[in-house]
């Protein structure tokens, strides 16, 4: 079943990509945790399906461009790893911002993910998801 928590990793990130809203609320538990970059900062957490429209919503608000750029997928059983990067243009500032590094870690339980949380630094990532530096680093 694990693999197929890496397929849905992989397709969360095609539908927010795509900004296909149904597509991507379908793969999320209508009660999930939602950890962007600039919640963790902020000290927030989006919840349900309600509050991860409101970050999209605003996300879009700031930005031209945002999308994930997913390189690697590591299965972890209930939880998937994926490093990458994401990249941006500011619609006020049209600065374009690429290769921007993120790991995310996202719980799926019965098909839907539960929790996402995104981490700028690929040592933070792995540390939350309890794995060893050493197995975090390897195949990168």
């Amino acid at each position: 079943m694990s693999q197929g928590n890496v397929e849905i990793q992989r397709r969360l990130f095609e539908a927010f990509n795509r900004r296909d809203m149904e597509a991507f609320l379908d793969m999320l538990d209508p009660d999930v945790e939602w950890i962007p970059i600039m919640a963790v900062l902020e000290g927030r957490v989006y919840r349900g399906h309600e509050g991860v429209r409101h970050w999209i919503e605003e996300l879009d608000t700031h930005w031209e461009i945002f999308e994930t750029c997913p390189e690697e997928f590591r299965d972890l059983g209930d939880r998937v790893l994926t490093l990458g990067s994401w990249r941006a243009r500011g619609r006020a500032s049209r600065i374009d911002l690429q290769a921007e590094q993120a790991t995310w870690i996202t719980h799926v339980h019965h098909g839907k993910v539960v929790r996402l949380q995104t981490f700028t630094d690929r040592d933070d990532a792995p540390k939350a998801a309890g794995l060893p530096r050493h197995d975090a680093q390897a195949g990168s």
